[in-house]
């Protein structure tokens, strides 16, 4: 889609018109929220549960219908208290519920049926979360709009989180306890989806494609609602990942009254939509265009650093629930986006390697799909979503010559399209015993083509990868729920997959054990065999062979797979805090090395780019360590979160002697917390909110190959000495984080003004080194120095 900048501009001023001339007829009589109260395991509509919103001496209470349905109004903007009650299960507690004047509170909320009276869970969102997994956090939409500098991604405010490391300022790749980022999966509404990130080459050594994370998330937050992330002994209905699992969900639109949000800044411009599809209708829309702020620059002719980056994307949800045949929903997200870069012709202007080189990069990702529910009696319920996504990138670099001409030097394109499909049944016996199981079938398109010339203008283009076809991985699992006690519950299953490309399969047991010695604390203990597939670049990546011939030889590569052992012991020593200790081990075997003697590869360091070696199954690894949280949920106007790891990531390669990985930088530390002051007109109703928020990150530095200085000046490129593997350390990364946010309600009108400062010290954090042929040393690149973000937001 091509825009120029003055449509969004009007568009901007009318909802900001609109929702001026709205705030100046509306009442002050509070607030709706409203949803509805469905049992945890069977999806089974709960009436007469009682639903009940607090905060000082306000309280109002309602009781679900028959259909589960429940609504409170005159609620005061603000935070607030609510908790859900229905005899034979446990309450639920949000202690932070967040009530904007801008927008109705549309919640859906579960309940587990308790084996005894008088259980109590505590929650922080509206959607419940399954208490006894472990290495597993359930992130809100409200928090990715309140912690520092997370510029409303999920995937950067996961940085918060234990034992996990952002690989580089400028994107959102994961180092998830010690591994690579390829190894996390991304899930949305319930099906594998390719990477749903713009940028995806943002932040890496050599700037080429990767397979997981980018710039920034496709989605905007405007979009989701409460989803996972989670980082070992995944449940059975995860499979083919090794680090982590990001399960997305998209959030209904409000089906009673319609709705619009627009926010503008330094990102971007955010405009969404949503309300009901038709008079009296139960169907909702809920829409969101988004287009990036630098690209907006672009159009004027502004460029930043000589690079021009650009993203826009389109996002919908459709909920069509009907009156027997289950709830249908339509989805979909769609964005392309751009970095280009033109070298400087005049030889006085080039001051590093880069500028010898017109870059250029290109993407395009698409998801979309349907889910169907259907509850099949008061027991069962039948869950399935069928979906096709798809991304094509390409990134070229074209040497530019003394005289201005240019030669290429790098091309790389990949098409992935993923046809995916997720069919989940699950029935409840009682309140102790449940059982799930289901599949998925993933159908994946690749055509990939990567060529590299050594040499500027003089040798050949080499190809690295080149392949076209399809295989199958289908995945089938089963889970079995049983409460063997009052305080203590196990759940175990079995994931399997298949592989077509070469028949690799696995079984995969898993379990996990609950136990609640009493009402503040819980023991877990958990164990999970995980498998793998191989990046496309591993599995089609161009052998050279000593006659000069070629050949493809690493498709038969079986899948890598690791064990997971984790313990967690949970106290809350207070209400709405909460301390957690989680000491884990994995054990990689299966893993891809080199079939070089002596060699050191190990696929477990694979960011980016593509393999020049023949490969085999015989390397190992192992990551171990504790991690550490100490979390008070926002109450009483404070929240903080500190996190620590304490870890070892080491592989062992073709060579047979153990080394730090890549990502061994023994130690993570993160400290995110702030304060809210609420102002509140007794007269008007006006409301008004100052928020300060803080966010401290440190880890030892990642580690790095020596650069072989003589090689690399023969080569004109960065040349490794791989004898020595990852031994040297770059020095500790640290930086701090501010954000200020400013919230008033008026009426029905909500309007927020943030203002984020990225690394406040201008701390100068090294991302790597490098040889700089045109500078002929090694240079050190850091990464992102202090950035200011600005963002203005409005509801009504």
């Amino acid at each position: 889609m091509d825009m120029n900048m003055h449509p969004m501009q009007k568009m901007l001023a009318v909802l900001m018109l609109a929702g001026w001339g709205i705030q100046a007829a509306a009442q002050t009589g509070g607030q709706v929220v409203r949803g509805s109260v469905t049992d945890q395991s069977s999806g089974r509509p709960l009436a007469g549960a009682a639903v009940q919103i607090e905060r000082g001496a306000f309280a109002v209470r309602a009781e679900t219908d028959t259909a589960g349905r429940f609504r409170l109004e005159g609620v005061p903007a603000g935070r607030l208290l609510l908790r859900t009650d229905k005899p034979g299960y446990a309450s639920r507690i949000i202690p932070d519920l967040v009530v904007n004047a801008g927008k109705e509170t549309v919640l859906e909320l579960e309940l587990e049926e308790s084996v005894y009276s008088g259980e109590a869970i505590t929650i922080t969102a509206p959607r419940s979360r399954d208490l006894r997994a472990v290495s597993t956090r359930e992130f809100t939409v409200e928090e990715t709009q309140r912690f520092a500098a997370v510029y409303f991604d999920p995937a950067r405010m996961a940085a918060s989180y234990p034992g996990v490391v952002q690989a580089h300022d400028q994107a959102n790749h994961l180092i998830v306890r010690g591994n690579s980022p390829n190894g996390i999966l991304w899930r949305m509404e319930g099906v594998d989806i390719v990477n749903p990130n713009h940028l995806s080459n943002a932040g890496t050594f050599t700037d080429r494609l990767t397979q997981s994370g980018g710039g920034t998330i496709i989605l905007s937050t405007q979009l989701l609602t409460n989803s996972t992330f989670s980082t070992g002994a995944f449940a059975p209905q995860y499979g083919n990942a090794l680090a982590g699992v990001f399960d997305i969900h998209l959030r209904r639109g409000n089906n009673e009254r319609t709705e619009f949000t627009g926010q503008a800044s330094l990102i971007g411009i955010d405009l969404a939509a949503e309300g009901p599809l038709g008079a009296g209708s139960q169907a909702s829309y809920l829409v969101n265009y988004r287009y990036s702020f630098t690209g907006i620059l672009g159009l004027m002719g502004i460029s930043f650093g000589g690079e021009k980056i650009a993203f826009q994307d389109l996002a919908f949800n459709l909920s069509l629930p009907t009156r027997k045949a289950g709830v249908f929903t339509l989805f979909g997200m769609g964005g392309n986006s751009s970095n280009l870069f033109t070298a400087p012709r005049a030889d006085s202007l080039r001051t590093e390697e880069k500028d010898r080189f017109d870059i250029e990069f290109r993407s395009a990702v698409g998801v979309g799909g349907v889910t169907h529910r259907l509850l099949l009696g008061d027991k069962t319920v039948w869950r399935t979503v069928a979906a096709v996504s798809g991304i094509r990138s390409e990134r070229s670099g074209d040497y530019v010559q003394d005289d201005g001409s240019v030669s290429p030097v790098e091309f790389d394109e990949l098409t992935q399209a993923k046809l995916s499909l997720n069919s989940t049944l699950t029935h409840k016996f009682s309140a102790r015993h449940s059982l799930a199981g289901g599949f998925f079938a993933t159908r994946t398109f690749n055509d990939l083509l990567s060529t590299v010339r050594p040499l500027p203008g003089l040798d050949p283009l080499r190809t690295l990868a080149a392949s076209r076809g399809a295989f199958w991985l289908v995945q089938p699992w089963v889970n079995w729920s049983w409460n063997l006690a009052p305080s203590l519950s196990l759940q175990a299953g079995l994931h399997s997959m298949l592989l077509t490309v070469n028949g690799s399969t696995a079984l995969e047991p898993r379990a996990s054990l609950d136990w609640r010695p009493g009402a503040r604390q819980s023991l877990r203990l958990a164990y999970g065999l995980h498998s793998q597939q191989q990046l496309p670049g591993v599995y089609f990546s161009t052998i050279l062979r000593s006659d000069g011939s070629s050949s493809q030889a690493n498709l038969n590569l079986g899948l890598t797979r690791a064990h997971h052992f984790i313990a967690s012991y949970t106290l809350s020593p207070a209400e709405q805090v909460r301390i957690k200790v989680e000491p884990y081990y994995q054990a990689l075997f299966n893993v891809p090395v080199s079939a070089r003697p002596g060699s050191t590869f190990s696929a477990l360091n694979l960011v980016e780019g593509y393999v020049t070696d023949s490969l085999a199954n015989t390397g190992t690894g192992r990551n171990y360590g504790v991690e550490v949280s100490v979390e008070k949920f926002l109450s009483r106007r404070f929240y903080y979160l500190l996190s620590g790891a304490l870890f070892e990531s080491r592989y062992t390669a073709q060579d047979g002697i153990e080394r730090e990985t890549r990502f061994s930088n023994g130690l993570a530390l993160s400290a995110t917390g702030g304060y809210e002051h609420e102002w509140r007109a007794r007269s008007s109703g006006k409301h008004r909110v100052l928020g300060i928020n803080l966010r401290a990150l440190y880890s030892g530095g990642f580690r790095e190959m020596p650069i072989d200085l003589d090689r690399s000046r023969l080569a004109q490129t960065t040349v490794y000495d791989e004898a020595n593997g990852f031994t040297e350390q770059l020095p500790a990364y640290y930086r701090i984080d501010l954000r200020i946010t400013w919230k008033r309600n008026l009426g029905r009108r909500t309007q927020s003004f943030g203002l984020d400062f990225q690394n406040l010290t201008n701390r100068q954090n090294i991302a790597f080194r490098r040889y700089d042929f045109l500078l002929d040393r090694v240079v050190e690149r850091y990464q992102l120095g202090l950035i200011p973000l600005m963002n203005y937001r409005i509801e009504f």
